[in-house]
């Protein structure tokens, strides 16, 4: 069970996908991330592997007023959709595609994001150059934050970079990276 931490639409339970093809970030991270970037009100968001949503959602609930999410899998597509429905949201933009079309779609719109959430696959791997290709896009404004939630620890050459907040909620990490 997916439920909204804070906000607007606090409490309200979510679909998600399937475990197979997505995993959810545990209410206990999300509250601690959100904690950390403090008050997101008017910020805008994108969750570039967004699963069921849950986390642009979340950052929805909690005030940011521009959400896009992405996720490739249809099924995880459709789950997004249900659960925007449910909570009767119009205005969060979805997309269906690869990430790296998605990114492409967005740079040539002219969008760009204070914030961007990062939870790709078990097979992708974040390091440099997966945040480097990210930022060639240029679709972040200045002073803007990445965040990655990985299993596994990040690429050293990222913590040397950017100034990083590290939060560790059992096998999961959540790095913050501030100054992009």
């Amino acid at each position: 069970m997916i439920r909204i931490v804070a906000g607007k639409y606090k409490h309200r339970v979510l679909k998600q996908p399937s475990m197979a093809i997505t995993r959810s970030t545990k209410d206990v991270a999300k509250e601690g991330m959100f904690s950390s970037l403090g008050d997101i009100s008017n910020l805008s968001f994108l969750d570039l592997f967004s699963g069921s949503g849950a986390i642009g959602i979340e950052a929805y609930s909690r005030g940011a007023n521009k959400v896009v999410l992405n996720d490739s899998s249809k099924e995880a597509y459709k789950i997004i959709i249900e659960n925007l429905r449910s909570l009767n949201i119009n205005d969060i933009k979805v997309y269906n595609y690869d990430y790296l079309l998605t990114l492409k779609k967005l740079s040539l719109e002219g969008t760009r994001f204070d914030i961007i959430f990062l939870d790709p696959p078990y097979k992708m791997i974040i390091n440099l150059e997966f945040i480097e290709t990210i930022l060639s896009f240029n679709i972040l404004k200045d002073n803007s934050i990445i965040i990655c939630e990985t299993d596994y620890e990040l690429d050293s050459r990222l913590l040397d970079k950017y100034n990083v907040k590290k939060l560790k909620y059992g096998r999961s990490s959540i790095y913050i990276l501030r100054g992009i």
